[in-house]
């Protein structure tokens, strides 16, 4: 079954990761680059996940119920199956999304591939069906989701509430969207001069 496309707000939120080996050392670098607030609760943590600074609080001994409270989302991360579906089952009680890593029954959840720059992401799921696709479509998106797409991205973002002030309709404003980023586009540019989208808002 296709799981449904959601982007969520993550940002300072706090996130449990259950487990301290590789697999939680990816995962807790996945939610690092969305600026969640992460507590990683494992007897033993791997080196790396001890060295990132910042978001991350690290809790060296067993899972606890208590480890859920006010979490956003959880990933069961740990090297027992028993333990990842305990962990699975006490996160869906309390409506809270979680990811058993590997165990996609106990999934309400999946990490998607993705590609990410400033606030644009491409993201692909194959249902846990096949990471290789995935990771396969991934690369070849790199082609075309560029760094300068995400400071293009960043600058539409940034002309907005001009464009929503000075314009009136949806119609009228989706088709100056589409010329600036059309000559955006063409002139290799990523953003425009104050005189350049004036002439555009004309």
């Amino acid at each position: 079954m296709a799981y449904f496309p959601m982007f969520i707000d993550i940002e300072k939120k706090k996130c449990l990761v259950a487990g301290g080996g590789t697999v939680a050392l990816r995962k807790v670098r996945v939610l690092l680059d969305f600026g969640a607030q992460i507590t990683v609760v494992a007897p033993q943590i791997d080196p790396q996940i001890l060295q990132l600074t910042g978001n991350v609080c690290v809790k060296e001994r067993t899972f606890e119920p208590e480890d859920l409270k006010e979490c956003v989302l959880v990933v069961a991360a740990t090297d027992d199956v028993t333990e990842n579906h305990r962990i699975a089952r006490m996160a869906q009680k309390k409506h809270i999304p979680v990811n058993a890593v590997d165990q996609q029954e106990d999934c309400s959840f999946i990490f998607p591939s993705y590609l990410k720059h400033r606030d644009l992401v491409g993201a692909f799921s194959s249902a846990g069906n096949s990471p290789v696709l995935t990771q396969y479509l991934k690369e070849s998106l790199k082609e075309i989701l560029t760094e300068e797409l995400g400071q293009i991205n960043d600058y539409m973002g940034s002309i907005r509430p001009v464009v929503k002030t000075r314009i009136e309709t949806e119609k009228l404003r989706r088709q100056v969207y589409q010329t600036i980023l059309a000559r955006l586009l063409a002139e290799k540019k990523t953003s425009l001069l104050p005189e350049e989208l004036e002439q555009i808002l004309i």
